[in-house]
């Protein structure tokens, strides 16, 4: 009996991706970018830092999802490599938020 293999990836991991790109370049833009200057990235950084806990576990489960999807479908993806250093990339940003996360809920309330 012949297995199907491994399928390709599908509209909703690519859209994972590319939702957690944007975020960090979101995010890395938080920490580069004096936000005093517009009203509109201000409000936005706001809303990040009010929401940043959920944020983070949000970012998590993606997190998880994108690895476990790499594990499985290692010898099928076409750029592989790109596709690994993207998501550790991702998780060293996840684990930089979170230190920072937690020393400014522990210390600075």
């Amino acid at each position: 009996m012949a297995t199907n293999p491994a399928s390709a990836p599908n509209r909703s991991l690519q859209f994972v991706y590319a939702t957690m790109a944007i975020l960090q370049a979101v995010l890395v833009c938080e920490f580069l970018f004096d936000a005093s200057t517009s009203q509109v990235v201000s409000d936005l950084f706001q809303l990040i830092d009010e929401q940043r806990s959920g944020l983070l576990l949000a970012e998590l489960f993606a997190l998880g999802v994108l690895f476990v999807d790499a594990v499985v479908r290692f010898d099928q993806l076409q750029r592989r490599w790109a596709h690994c250093i993207g998501i550790a990339f991702f998780v060293c940003h996840w684990m930089f938020q979170m230190f920072v996360h937690f020393l400014s809920s522990s210390y600075l309330n």
